[in-house]
């Protein structure tokens, strides 16, 4: 919950304070319990300017593949920094929460897999240094805190994008309040295990308008069938919506998720169980026209079953 209140707030205050960035960062990670167990490490973020030496961040961090572990989390950051020049170098320390899912195993082999969760600290030094244009480069040193397998030190490199700010009109002009949306989207479920499993989805969403900056929708998905077994449901959430571009909207949301799933794989006679289970989700939505919208969307699906899903569809919708 603390992670849900970060990002309420976060687009609560960038509907009103305009400068935002957006980064792309890739580089090496190393558990902090063994010094040879290392992998990758990935970080998309969004970063909300308060003032002119703070800022707060969201950001979505994949800890790679360490011995054992499959994990990555959702974070949230506060940023004291030195003033952002035109051109030149500036540098910052953020800290926030972070939380993760892991998928680990129960007995040591790959095949007795579970997906844990849980809370930690995600801390964070950088040095930017900003180009005439928009664009800057960041070198970022990140550490997470008190989780119970390990904690993690990540240094990673990359690139953001200055976004600028979007008149009001414009913003009205992606969302009305009132405004229906019918969308039918299509794309691939993964399963959290060591194997990955994938099946063909589709989901098929209704969303309806609150005001510019908030969504409801009533969402049917089915995820498909990783051998035998085959997971679908009905699930409810509320978006919270930020305009970036003229025709551009970043989206995330959170909601429940009511389906019917089969735990054998290998059965398709076996028994099916009904279960409830948190879902969150980010999207981007392209306004095509005054009714057409394209949409990407990434939902997690949060169960305490170790059945752990992602979900990535891509489609369309008709807004009327």
């Amino acid at each position: 919950m603390r992670y849900l209140y970060s990002i309420f707030t976060l687009f609560t205050i960038s509907s009103v304070v305009q400068a935002q960035d957006a980064s792309l960062l890739a580089g090496a990670m190393r558990a902090d319990t063994d010094a040879g167990n290392t992998s990758f490490a990935v970080n998309v973020g969004y970063t909300q300017h308060l003032h002119k030496y703070f800022s707060v961040s969201a950001d979505y961090l994949n800890e790679g593949h360490p011995k054992l572990h499959h994990r990555d989390g959702l974070g949230a950051q506060l940023w004291a920094h030195t003033a952002v020049p035109q051109r030149g170098w500036s540098f910052g320390a953020g800290f926030g929460p972070y939380y993760y899912f892991d998928t680990t195993t129960g007995n040591g082999s790959l095949g007795d897999y579970r997906n844990e969760h849980g809370w930690g600290q995600l801390m964070s030094v950088n040095a930017i240094y900003h180009l005439h244009s928009r664009a800057y480069v960041e070198a970022r040193l990140s550490h997470t805190h008190g989780i119970t397998s390990h904690d993690s030190s990540m240094l990673m490199v990359g690139m953001g994008y200055e976004l600028g700010s979007v008149p009001r009109s414009i913003r009205l002009e992606n969302a009305d309040r009132g405004d229906n949306l019918v969308m039918l989207l299509a794309g691939r479920s993964i399963v959290n295990s060591f194997k990955s499993e994938t099946s063909t989805s589709t989901r098929l969403e209704y969303r309806r308008t609150f005001t510019p900056n908030v969504e409801g929708s009533v969402i049917l998905m089915n995820e498909g069938k990783v051998d035998a077994a085959e997971r679908k449901g009905v699930s409810a959430q509320v978006w919270l919506l930020r305009p970036f571009t003229e025709r551009t909207v970043l989206e995330m949301g959170f909601g429940a998720y009511a389906m019917r799933d089969q735990l054998d794989r290998t059965d398709p006679h076996a028994a099916r169980e009904n279960h409830v289970a948190p879902l969150a989700s980010i999207g981007m939505r392209y306004r095509i026209d005054d009714h057409w919208r394209g949409q990407l969307t990434w939902s997690r699906v949060i169960t305490n079953y170790a059945r752990d899903s992602d979900v990535f569809l891509l489609g369309a919708g008709y807004a009327f």
